[in-house]
């Protein structure tokens, strides 16, 4: 027993054929549309951007309370790792196209 149905897919190289049976053209797959980036996924990479650069600063003053013998010098530390930890997963995310 065979079982047609009206909407099957076409086989790689064949003919299409409009809805009058005239075969003109070969028929190609349709190009999905990219697909927008949702305020969501922006949103959160920058906080997880954020996070990263407090966490890694806290690493570095601590790592600066041990290592330096003043107060200022872990401060400093901390506050130049966490721009820099900061802008870099941002970058990192615009280059890989999370954010754009």
């Amino acid at each position: 027993m065979t079982v047609h149905i009206d909407e099957q897919p076409e086989r790689a190289g064949s003919l299409g054929t409009d809805r009058h049976g005239s075969s003109e053209l070969p028929m190609s797959p349709p190009v999905p549309e990219p697909q927008p980036h949702s305020t969501k996924i922006k949103v959160l990479v920058v906080l997880l951007a954020v996070v990263t650069g407090i966490t890694s600063a806290f690493g570095a003053y601590i790592i600066g309370t041990h290592v330096a013998e003043g107060a200022a010098e872990p401060v400093i530390w901390a506050a130049a790792t966490f721009v820099a930890t900061t802008t870099l997963m941002i970058h990192l995310s615009e280059k890989t196209g999370l954010i754009e």
